[in-house]
């Protein structure tokens, strides 16, 4: 469990003081339950909290003409240190086509602000992936980036958005690497406690080449307050996205 003298949740509330943390009663409730990064495309603005580790894992194929994609494990390990507002984040990914493709993903977390009104709720996630494919140009190579996630609880328990803008450097299709920013906006409704529905739209803008938009929509199903299993779909919303994509996971909570 977390420890009971993990300090502030947020960087802001860490510098100014606790006047700056949000006023509630309900931090054990907000605690309850996983808050997991993945299946949307904005991360959580949360952190796991000091003394918590969470794994995430999952599996997506998706389809652009005679293309088909598999990308697995995409693992993310989170783990809380310091104080409840920092993370630690290592993962690693496989997508395969032709041959397989890994890179090895590492950042922090930064939890820094409550929701104050119609301000939302922030996190920053300086990260980097480091290529590792074999036969490559860009073996070795270091791609940083930065993401900032924020999210509104619109209907407290019923209804969240969520808001992704994020700066990467990332492969291109020739196999080297170009600058991307990407944007994504999630709406998720809890029809019930342990059910969440919820729909986004994805937009991807590379410096060099077209951008990309999808649509996707799916559900998280909350097994225990520590494990979740999610599915989703989408579908391409122009000629330079993906045609389809389908994916699975899961989530746990130590």
């Amino acid at each position: 469990p977390q420890s009971a003298d993990a300090g502030p949740r947020t960087l802001l509330e860490s510098l100014l003081g606790s006047e700056w943390a949000s006023h509630t009663d309900d931090r054990e409730a907000e605690e309850a339950r996983v808050d997991a990064d993945r299946p949307h495309l904005p991360e959580a603005s949360t952190t796991v909290g000091k003394g918590r580790l969470v794994l995430e894992s999952g599996y997506t194929f998706s389809e652009k003409g005679s293309v088909q994609t598999h990308s697995y494990p995409e693992a993310v390990l989170r783990a809380g240190v310091f104080s409840d507002w920092f993370e630690l984040r290592i993962g690693q990914n496989f997508i395969t086509q032709d041959g397989s493709v890994s890179d090895t993903y590492v950042g922090i977390k930064l939890a820094l602000t409550e929701q104050f009104g119609y301000f939302p709720q922030v996190a920053i996630i300086p990260q980097m992936t480091i290529a590792t494919e074999s036969h490559s140009e860009v073996d070795g190579r270091v791609l940083p980036g930065l993401n900032v996630d924020c999210s509104w609880e619109v209907i407290k328990n019923r209804f969240n958005l969520e808001l992704l803008i994020a700066t990467n450097r990332v492969r291109d299709d020739t196999r080297g690497t170009d600058l991307e920013i990407a944007t994504g906006l999630t709406a998720a409704v809890n029809p019930w406690r342990n059910l969440e529905v919820f729909a986004e739209w994805d937009a991807f803008y590379p410096v060099n080449s077209k951008n990309r938009q999808e649509a996707v929509s799916g559900l998280v199903y909350f097994i225990t307050k520590d494990i979740a299993v999610d599915i989703r779909a989408g579908i391409g919303l122009n000629r330079q996205a993906r045609d389809f994509l389908a994916g699975t996971g899961f989530v746990v909570r130590y």
